[in-house]
């Protein structure tokens, strides 16, 4: 089975899924947001318990580590997929590099188009959505990486090349296993 190709177009798959990850976190983090801190703010006893204070206690630590780390949680998981794209064009190597040359650059310049307009529709998005102050004080690198995703693309897709077409040959093991 001839498994070219694979690797590069999930660079569209890597895209999209980068976009809707950062927004669908950023407004997470700005719903968990509003909510705790209007719960803070009611001072209700139920029983013998005040709402405001177990807020505090529970969600309130949550809301504040979520807000402090929401940024790592974002670059961790989008490295994670470029790595993943990485160990997918490793697996489906080949030994001898192949005509899908050309195809892949197709590709990867198809993939740079749209990674050029989804990095302007986040733009667009951070400039027209009310709580983009979430984006721009607790998502800044993962805003940067989404910013910059037109490079990081290009970058990206010549690395799954560089380790598609290197004629790495494979071992043994990899032959047995189905790789």
């Amino acid at each position: 089975m001839n498994k070219k190709g694979i690797a590069t177009t999930n660079l569209f798959l890597f895209i999209v899924v980068a976009l809707i990850v950062i927004i669908l976190l950023g407004v997470f983090m700005y719903a968990y947001n509003v909510i705790t801190m209007s719960l803070l703010t009611t001072d209700v006893d139920v029983g013998a318990v005040n709402l405001s204070e177990a807020t505090g206690d529970t969600m309130g630590q949550i809301n504040t580590a979520m807000l402090s780390q929401g940024n790592v949680i974002a670059i961790i998981f989008l490295f994670a997929m470029a790595f993943a794209l990485i160990f997918v064009a490793y697996f489906t190597r080949d030994k001898q590099p192949s005509i899908f040359f050309v195809i892949d650059i197709l590709v990867i310049l198809f993939a740079y188009i749209l990674a050029v307009y989804i990095s302007n529709a986040y733009e667009r998005i951070l400039t027209s959505v009310p709580f983009s102050s979430i984006f721009i004080s607790n998502l800044s690198m993962a805003t940067s990486f989404l910013l910059r995703l037109p490079k990081i693309t290009l970058i990206i897709g010549a690395i799954i090349m560089i380790v598609s077409y290197a004629a790495i040959p494979k071992t043994k093991e990899e032959e047995v296993a189905g790789y």
